[in-house]
This record gives structure tokens, sequence and C-alpha cells, in this order.
């Protein structure tokens, strides 16, 4: 196939796939699927090295069956014949990896800062309460959860500092407690089961500056939370609508200039689009992004991956077996005092056209 012809069929296939789901999706993006593609035939580590959403890629893959470019079976993804000569012909090569063996890619490594409060924590961790889909949950490793709080250390917005955490089944708020490093820490979460399970963690171990309330993100922030912290953490759900829901939540509880935020943000749920959204919403509500460190978080692989929205769309099933869902790493930190509006958020704000997991 000469290049032209392949560029041709490419055009085809983003055209055809956007019928069937249609969000941002580019060349760039159908390139970065490809190269996936020729580095594994494991389906999630396809997911994991594509950069792009899930729902598109899903709709692509079926594409590509139908045209005979793939072959889907026994959770393998597989080119045929003709599907390679197609990459090829588009100057597409395999994906590939150069992650440093001791931060995993972090650019942080949090045994340097950890010693017995990391052991602790993962001790911790093992009787914590399972990750359910009612609100979008799913946890991070302990080593993801450690790295962001050392992250965070390094950055000087732990020590002496009050930190919010909204939505907690990553735990950050015990890690970070357990330091001993920060003035207070308040965890907010709307499940109960882990808002119990955070103040008896910080009561058993002795946390004097932990504790846990609960609060569903979707109401205003009471009147004691606001201006009131130097650091917010939260891992968002990825609607535009629940993003807003814990990072503009987040910024009215800082106390101002200099204070800052971190949160995560996914390529499977996220198109770059959506992206470029959020940074703008966080431009304007005066905040600058001083650090992005990509595939930062690996999530552990919850119970409930059999009954997400994602699951119908696989043109092959089979569980996952290794860390597939990734989240990039963001820093913010306030150059103004923001002008956002403490009012109750409405509609759904864990699905978009581009949610996966839910």
């Amino acid at each position: 196939m000469k290049r032209h012809e392949a560029e041709t069929k490419l055009a085809e296939l983003i055209e055809a796939t956007k019928e069937e789901a249609p969000i941002p999706f580019s060349p760039r993006d159908a390139e970065r699927a490809l190269s996936a593609l020729l580095a594994t035939d494991d389906l999630w580590e396809v997911v994991r090295l594509s950069h792009a959403p899930m729902r598109f890629l899903c709709a692509f893959w079926n594409r590509m069956v139908k045209d005979g470019l793939l072959a889907a079976t026994d959770g393998r993804l597989k080119l045929t014949d003709k599907g390679r000569d197609f990459a090829l012909a588009l100057g597409v090569s395999p994906a590939r990896e150069a992650v440093c063996d001791a931060c995993e890619g972090r650019g942080v490594d949090f045994r340097k800062l950890f010693r017995e409060a990391a052991e602790r924590f993962v001790d911790i961790c093992k009787n914590r309460p399972e990750a359910i889909q009612d609100y979008d949950q799913g946890y991070v490793t302990e080593a993801t959860t450690l790295a962001r709080i050392a992250f965070a250390w390094q950055r000087g917005d732990l020590e002496g500092k009050e930190i919010i955490v909204l939505g907690d089944d990553d735990l950050m708020s015990i890690a970070a407690a357990l330091t001993g490093a920060p003035k207070r820490v308040l965890a907010l979460d709307i499940d109960e089961r882990l808002v119990d399970f955070i103040n008896e963690v910080a009561e058993r171990e002795g946390l004097t500056n932990l504790q846990a309330a609960k609060h569903d993100l979707r109401e205003p922030i009471p009147e004691e939370w606001l201006s009131a912290f130097d650091t917010f953490l939260c891992d968002p759900t990825e609607s535009f609508v629940g993003f807003k829901a814990f990072v503009e939540r987040g910024l009215l509880c800082l106390k101002g200039v200099g204070s800052a935020g971190y949160f995560g943000l996914t390529h499977v749920e996220s198109s770059l689009d959506k992206w470029a959204r959020i940074q703008q919403f966080l431009l304007e509500s005066g905040a600058v992004i001083t650090d992005l460190r990509d595939d930062f978080s690996g999530y552990v692989n919850w119970g409930y991956i059999e009954t997400m929205r994602s699951w119908e769309w696989l043109p092959t099933k089979a569980k996952p077996k290794g860390i597939w869902y990734c989240s990039a790493f963001y820093r913010i930190e306030l150059l103004r005092k923001p002008q956002l509006e403490n009012k109750k958020l409405e509609g759904n704000i864990f699905e978009d056209e581009e949610a996966a997991t839910t």
C-alpha cells in the first residue's frame, strides 16, 4: 500500500468511526493507536499505550476488524498482514517506552522522603474499603499515593500547610498525615465507608492533624472551608462538570496567591480537546499549570470491570491482568484569587460522551 492510499484509508476510517463515537479524535490520535497495536497484542496494554479516549479506540478497533485490518480474539488485538502494511505505509512505528526503574517514570522517588510512614501506609491500606461503581471509584497503587505526597512535599506544598483532599478513595489524606509534615489535613468524601475508615485510622494511629467529613461535592462548600487551605489534592471524575465539581471546589478552598492544587487526568476518558478546555478553565480561574507528569498514577484494577460502560464496546473481552488505567498528575498554583461561584452543581457529574468506566 502506498502512502497516499494509506492516508486516504485512515481518513475514511476516522470518519466512519466518528459516526459511531462522535468525540474529538485526530489523525495523530489514530497514529498513536496504530503505534500501540504494533507494540503489543494485549488489549489493555494497547489502551494504555494509545493515549486516546477509550470510546473512540473501541469504535476504531471494531471498524478495523470489519475492514480486515485487525483480528480480535481472546482479549488479543493483532494486526492482520493488511493492517500491518497499512500502519507501515503511514510511517507508524511501534510505541516505545524508556521508563526509569527507580521512580517508575514519575520523576520522584518517595523512598527518599518516606521511611516508616511508607510501611505504615501500606499496612493500613490492607483493610481499605473496596472501590465501588456508584461513585466512579477506582483507587491508585500505594506507590502512586506515596509518590503524589512526596511530589507535593518537595514542591513545598505539604510541610506546615493546611491540606484539603476532595474525594479520597486513594487515601492521600492518610499518607500526608503519616508524614507528620502538614499542620492540618481534611478529607471530604460522599462515601461514608471512606469517611469512617479515615477517622478510625486517625484515632488508631494518633494522627491528631487528620480528620474526614462527609460532603457531596455537588453541594456548595461550607463557609468554614472557603479560603482556608494552602493546598488541595483530588482525583476528579472526568466529565467536564464532574471535573469542575472537584477542582473548582478545590480552588474555592485555597487561601489565595501562591496556594497550590493537585489533580489527575487521563487520556482514557479525556480527549486532548477536553484537556484544552480544562486548561483554559484553569487559566481563566487565575491558576497556572506549573507541573504536568503524564502516566504518573497507576490504578489497581477495580472489581466492576465487566459492568463499566466500555466493556460492551470492546471487540474482544478479557479482564486486565496488569495496570492499564493511568493518569497524568497536574500541579497548579494560584496567581490571583479565583472569582468562582460557590453554588450547587446540577446534572450527572459522572458521565459524558467520553466516559468509559462508569
